[in-house]
Formats: C-alpha cells, structure tokens, sequence
C-alpha cells in the first residue's frame, strides 16, 4: 500500500512542477516581448496577446494532459498488478472467492496467481489438489501425498467422533453401522493407542461378527459385514507406500491424484480440513475483521463440499470452510459449476468469478442480464466469446480470460524425500520377524539379520488372537463350537 501512495504522490509532484515551469516560462516570454516595447508603442489588445502566448499554453497543455493520462496508466497498472485478475484485492480473500469454469478455461492458472499474492502478503498456502497439477508451479514446495488417517490430534473419543462423522459422509454408512465404528474406534484407542489401524479394526470387526453369529444376532452380524466391506477399503491404503516431499513451510501441496479410488480422496480432504481447522482453532481466536493467514486452495470442491437441499443439515466439509474465515483463513473455493456447491456459497463469498457465460451463479446472471447489460445487443456481444465474469463488491466486472501461469515460483528451501511405508511392513518391524539392521564393518556395508526365537512370536500372537475375539467363550464338549480367531466360520467340533 505504502509503495502505491509514493508513486502516487510523485506523480502528482511531478504534474505541479511541470505547470509551474510551464506557467513561468509563459510568463518570461511575454515579459520579454512586450515588456521593453511598452513604453513606446501602444498597449497591445487582449487578442494579441492571447494570440502570442496560445502556442505556449497549448505545448505545455498537452505535456500536462501527457503526464496525467501517463500517471493514470501507471497507477492502474500498478494496482491491477496487486490484485487477482486486475479487481480482487488479497485482503479479502479471507471473505472466500468462487471460481467456476470448464476444464482448460484457466482456473489453475487462476489459483496459482491468487496463491502468489497471498504469498508476497505473508500468507501461508495449502493446495489440496485433485489431480496432480500444482507441484511444477513451485520449487521448494511440502507435497504429501499420504496420511496416517487414524493419528489423532485431539484425545481419542473426540477423533473417533470425527472420524466417524467423515466416514459416514463418504462411505454413507447407516446410523447401526456409524455406533459400531464409533465402539471400535474407542475400543481399538484403548487397546493399541496411536498404533491403531484399520487392519486391526477389521480383525476386532470379524471377531464381532463370529460372535453375534453364535448368539444368533443375525442383525447385528449383517452391519458388521456391511462395516467390514466399507473400511476394507482404508485397509488397503495402509498397504500402500508412498514418498512425501518435505520443504517449506509456506506452501503445502496435498497431492490426491495418486489415490486409488474416489472415495480416498474424498476422505483425505475432508481429514486435511479437519486437520487445518483444528490447527487454527486451537492456535488463535477468531476476529470480527481478520487478517488473511493462510489461503486453501480447493480443487474439485464439489467432491467434499456437496450441494444439498436447503433443509438438510451441511456435511463436515461445508461447515468447517464456513467457519474457518473467522479465523484469518480464506479458501478459494474451485468447481466446474455452481449447481455443484451449495446454494449458499455464492451469496456468501466475497467475490464469485466465472470464467464463461455458462459457469456464472444465478445471482450474478441475473446482474448481468437485468442491471447493466439491459440492451440486449451488448449482451449477445457480451456473452459471445469467452470472457471472465467478476462479481466484486456489488458490481459486475468483465476482464479477459486468464493467460497460463508460466513462471515457476521459488520458494528459496532445499526438499528431502521422505518414504511412508506401508503398515505390513511397520508391523512385521514392530513385531520382530523382519529386522535388518546396516552394520559397518571395515571398507564394506553388510546386512545382518536379527533373528527372533519362535516360541516369543508364537506366544505374541496367540496372546493378541485372545485379545481380539474377546468376550466369546469357548466350551469343550460334546458339539460345542469354537470361534476361529483366523476369521472364518464358527468351527463345529464333534466328540
């Protein structure tokens, strides 16, 4: 703001001194024309005068004219410069900016140029990006491309509320099938603590399932199975091993583009927003007129910020990114179109742009079709090729589609690769069958092997088999039955 005031205030200076000389020069010619000749000869007319000064007055007229329409230009430029596409000012991205359009219209383009002026303001940037686009936008950038979805960052009953409450959402689970995770999430908590996994959690799962078999509680046997094929799926992204870019803190990429299926993905955006809400609510209050903090960056929004019907209640994904603006964070929020969001959204946001006739939000529509563009062969002009449409602060701006953003932005930090492995291979660590150890022996590298005995693994596993079936109890005798701690059917034995 400072540097906008001083070119200002130097180009009005500039435009003073230049009438004043303009004036005084003026000034010296008439005095030297007629200023020796007044005494003999009569006093010239008002037009003589005027007639010898006009191309004076008009030379330096025009430079005057020259350096204020130069000096406008300037300003315009500078201040256009500042702000997304030349009209939104970055400090009220915190209020949320909508950003519609067609794949390859220039909304990337358009959130990456958004995320470097929230960078020159001091404002970290998280990007949670769908499709793998971001990463050659920054050099030096924290890319993370796997979670651990059970670390919890608050005590464990209030995560496993959490948790449950996602999952209900992305796996539409029943309200039987959202207790019962809820119980095991508690359960498992207690028992394995922060080395808790969904493996374990299926295995606590089917040992339930066997046992309501056994007392012939069918109902309760069938959500269990239904939970077991709806979490099966987190299972199998713990197996998956993946490699995070650690670098700097001012820019964190979320990459989802590797995930497997659509129902991860959705998951983990809805973890990292929980993740960035807690963060922030528990670091800072929130103000009447916050400061812009941290800028989201949500791509394919409508995957985990779903339309829904006035009475509904919002998910978790909507609610959050409406409460974390009291906080100094502002999200731009990205989809294709706005039937897509909830309705809300764009009477909300501090501004909505719409790249395209098509993508632009009702309300905004209406502006354009009613209020300013009344005539309608301004209006077929208007919407007959591909503009961007800005609603900002009440008014209706026009602006040219967005270029591609092909500067790459340094964020001046050296990234080291950071390997996530799988929880097979976590667990066969933990538990001893595979430790292998690098030891240095005098000019070579050699691998030892440690070596376990087997009665100690045998005697872990069958203590943890014991712990997972629980309270089911198993009778000796004539046709009693034995619960499989291996997963199967109840086994009849015969004697």
């Amino acid at each position: 703001m400072w540097k906008r005031i001083l070119v200002s205030f130097f180009l009005v200076v500039l435009l003073i001194l230049i009438a004043m000389y303009g004036a005084s020069y003026s000034i010296s010619k008439l005095q030297m024309k007629y200023g020796l000749k007044a005494q003999t000869q009569k006093t010239p007319s008002i037009y003589e005068s005027l007639q010898a000064i006009m191309p004076t007055i008009t030379s330096w007229s025009i430079l005057s004219v020259v350096v204020a329409v130069s000096a406008m230009l300037a300003y315009r430029l500078l201040v256009q410069r500042g702000r997304l596409l030349g009209t939104v000012k970055p400090r009220d991205f915190v209020k949320h900016i909508l950003v519609f359009g067609p794949t390859g219209s220039g909304k990337t383009s358009t959130a990456v140029r958004a995320a470097d002026l929230a960078l020159r303001r001091g404002a970290e940037t998280i990007i949670i990006d769908w499709k793998g686009e971001y990463d050659g936008y920054f050099n030096g950038a924290t890319v993370i491309r796997k979670l651990d979805i059970l670390r919890p960052d608050v005590d464990y009953e209030t995560y496993s509320l959490i948790l449950t409450d996602i999952l209900r959402d992305v796996l539409e689970l029943t309200e039987p099938m959202s207790y019962m995770l809820y119980d095991e999430l508690v359960k498992g908590y207690r028992m394995h603590g922060g080395s808790l996994t969904f493996s374990k959690i299926i295995k606590s799962l089917e040992a339930r399932r066997l046992a309501a078999l056994n007392a012939r509680s069918y109902a309760e046997a069938n959500i269990a199975e239904g939970l077991i094929r709806r979490v099966y799926l987190l299972a199998l992204d713990e197996k998956r091993s993946a490699t995070n870019t650690i670098g700097s803190s001012k820019v964190t990429i979320y990459d989802l583009s590797t995930l497997p299926t659509y129902q991860l993905r959705c998951l983990y955006a809805q973890i990292i927003l929980w993740r960035i809400y807690n963060n922030v609510r528990s670091s800072c209050r929130p103000a009447g007129k916050p400061r812009l903090s941290k800028l989201l960056v949500l791509e394919e929004s409508q995957n985990y910020i779903k339309p829904r019907r006035p009475e509904r209640m919002p998910n978790i994904g909507e609610r959050i990114v409406n409460e974390l603006r009291g906080y100094g964070v502002g999200a731009l929020i990205i989809s294709p179109d706005p039937t897509q969001l909830p309705y809300h959204m764009a009477r909300d946001s501090g501004a909505a742009i719409s790249i395209g006739y098509q993508g632009l939000p009702e309300i905004v529509a209406e502006l354009l079709s009613f209020y300013r563009y009344s005539d309608i062969k301004k209006l077929i002009k208007t919407t007959g090729k591909m503009r961007a449409y800005i609603y900002y602060n009440g008014r209706l701006r026009v602006r040219g589609i967005p270029k591609p953003y092909r500067k790459v932005i340094d964020l001046g930090v050296a990234t080291r690769e950071e390997m996530v492995t799988a929880v097979e291979e976590a667990e066969a660590e933990e538990a001893g069958k595979h430790v292998v150890r690098a030891t240095r022996e005098p000019g070579e590298l050699r691998l030892e092997e440690e070596e376990i005995p087997i009665e100690k693994i045998e005697k872990e596993k069958v203590k943890e088999e014991v712990e997972t079936v629980g309270a089911v109890e198993e009778v000796e005798g004539p046709e009693s039955s034995r619960v499989d701690p291996s997963g199967g059917f109840p086994v009849r034995v015969f004697r």
